[in-house]
């Protein structure tokens, strides 16, 4: 059923990619290429600093300080996945739209999506996070009371 419906085409609903709608594209590339570029600054910067600090714990023996390094190095490495997928996505979508391959086409939204996906579940895993946090810290107050 899937396959018979995938290779019926009727002209009324057939997708067209407008020049209007590959100029909204390659804009869209642009400015994801753009924020890709700022987001593997940041996570250089945030790496080098987990650095500096590790160091630094290290010479003067505070070890919280070591916990917040490597807290540091991970918080760099998810840093680098959205922006990797921006950045495929500008790449891809501009080279697709240019040489009109919808393979190179397909390649962009496919790393679209999965920047959108991996948003998504960071904001939920934060969300969690934050829930979790506030009930610890209506729990403790609550102990300070009794």
């Amino acid at each position: 059923m899937d396959t018979l419906d995938q290779n019926i085409e009727l002209d009324n609903d057939k997708l067209k990619v407008s020049n209007s709608i590959k100029e909204h594209l390659i804009t869209s590339a642009k400015w994801a290429r753009f924020l890709a570029i700022i987001g593997f600054i940041f996570a250089g910067i945030t790496a080098i600093g987990s650095l500096v600090m590790l160091f630094a714990a290290l010479s003067t023996g505070f070890g919280p300080l070591i916990g917040m390094s490597f807290l540091y190095v991970g918080l760099a490495v998810v840093m680098i996945f959205p922006a990797l997928y921006m950045i495929r996505f500008a790449m891809s979508v501009t080279r697709g739209l240019n040489s009109n391959k919808q393979s190179e086409f397909e390649v962009g939204v496919q790393n679209l999506k999965s920047y959108f996906k991996f948003s998504g579940i960071f904001t939920i895993v934060f969300l969690g996070l934050y829930i979790i946090l506030i009930f610890v810290g209506i729990g403790s107050g609550f102990n300070r009371l009794f």
